[in-house]
């Protein structure tokens, strides 16, 4: 590896000011926009599954002359996770020529440069994202720790570039610029193979690179942290749980006995989302089977090994959510959970303190006023939400349910926003 070489290696992995570039990768020239990121589908090649889906709904939208903003974020989301980190940075741009604040595609952004192996052009796009964040935010706190994990692995990059210069190291040369985990395998495969054979002086001259390495590898070898991620659950920002649900029909199921008397089960099944409550319980002709979000309490045990694909957990208090988490979740039973600032949908996303409504709010509300807000359903019921005028319909061993303070003003808030009221069924879309 020549000096001049090195030189520019070093300068590629400078951790730039803000820029819309990076460290040095850039979104293909015309690709930045909805019709750019389909022909860079297009491009590069056919695909199945869940990103030909994701490709296909941001061509109905962009048919449409929809809001592409969602279908962008999702074609993203599911590139990255094929691999493909060009399309997921195009449609991350895409989004960000349309919102330049959107924290789900700063976010996206820096996912897929941290992929592509730029990580200064990471830590930009993860900066931008915490340009707006509130700071007290769990997901600001997850980001911050990226972007000190990220800056570590480029210095240590950089050192062992450093330490190597001079050297001949051609498959550690040739990711100097790629995916981070290949480089470190590169500088690993290259010391096993030359310290054995290698004669005085070059054992000198490798030396630096060896107690970089060693440093890394003790670093690895320290025992693990216990699983904080449940048997693989992913946590998802009220971005990404807003991309979860948008264009995509939605029932919410109160635990009621008004609802237990009817024959709905098959209607609320036929939405592509069913939000079930704390303990509730399941009667294939009345409530339907399906439970795809499932809202609960802090405090409350029930349900939480029912497989779903997003658990949120409630509390007024952080630590208390934290707690519930640490200690209540069910490996494996759920594929997602919320992370801070769906704590409390009202407070977190809405900024609405105890003065405008004061705690003791019921999961359901919470729920409701989360779609709401988010406003990319477009086709939002309510089930069975008789405002406690008939008894529970919820698991035996659950406590009986009363009716919190403060009730009635949420049951006004509903209905003032309901299109149509049919019975037990409430639509608010």
């Amino acid at each position: 590896m020549t000096k001049t070489t090195l030189g520019r290696r070093l300068l590629g992995l400078a951790l730039p000011g803000r820029g819309a570039g990076g460290s040095g990768t850039r979104t293909p020239a015309g690709t930045a926009s909805a019709a750019g990121c389909l022909r860079l589908y297009e491009q590069e090649g056919a695909a199945g599954g869940e990103l030909a889906a994701a490709a296909h709904a941001l061509r109905e939208v962009q048919a449409a002359h929809g809001d592409v903003t969602d279908a962008l974020l999702a074609l993203g989301a599911a590139a990255l996770r094929a691999e493909r980190t060009a399309l997921a940075l195009a449609a991350a741009d895409a989004v960000l020529a349309r919102r330049k604040g959107s924290r789900a595609a700063w976010h996206l952004r820096g996912r897929a440069l941290e992929a592509a192996g730029d990580l200064g052009g990471a830590v930009t796009a993860f900066e931008g994202y915490l340009e707006h964040t509130p700071a007290q935010s769990a997901g600001a706190a997850d980001t911050a720790a990226r972007i000190a994990v990220l800056r570590a692995d480029g210095d240590w990059r950089s050192a062992v570039l450093r330490a190597l210069d001079g050297t001949d190291a051609p498959g550690v040369t040739a990711l100097a610029d790629g995916p981070f985990d290949a480089f470190e395998a590169a500088v690993t495969a290259h010391l096993a193979a030359r310290l054995p054979v290698a004669g005085p002086e070059e054992t000198a001259r490798l030396a630096p690179a060896v107690a970089l390495h060693a440093d890394r590898r003790r670093a690895r070898l320290r025992p693990p942290l216990a699983d904080p991620l449940f048997g693989g659950t992913a946590r998802l920002r009220i971005g990404e749980f807003r991309t979860l649900i948008a264009g995509r029909s939605v029932c919410l199921v109160a635990n009621s006995q008004s609802l237990a008397e009817s024959a709905l089960g098959a209607q609320i099944d036929s939405y592509d989302l069913v939000v079930r409550f704390t303990s509730f319980r399941l009667d294939p002709e009345a409530t339907g089977e399906r439970t795809d979000i499932h809202v609960t309490d802090h405090r409350d045990p029930y349900n939480r090994d029912v497989p779903v694909s997003v658990r949120l957990v409630l509390a007024d208090r952080a630590a208390d959510w934290r707690h519930a988490m640490r200690e209540r979740m069910v490996p494996g039973a759920q594929h997602f959970t919320g992370d801070d600032s769906l704590r409390r949908p009202l407070r977190g996303a809405g900024g609405l303190d105890a003065a405008a409504w004061p705690p003791g709010l019921t999961c359901g509300f919470e729920a409701v006023w989360l779609l709401d807000f988010l406003d990319v359903s477009p086709r939002l019921d309510l089930f069975g939400f008789d405002f406690f005028t008939t008894g529970p319909f919820r698991l035996a061993e659950a406590p009986a349910a009363t009716a919190p303070a403060g009730y009635t003003r949420e049951r006004d808030w509903i209905l003032a926003r309901a299109q149509h009221v049919r019975g037990p069924v409430i639509s608010l879309r």
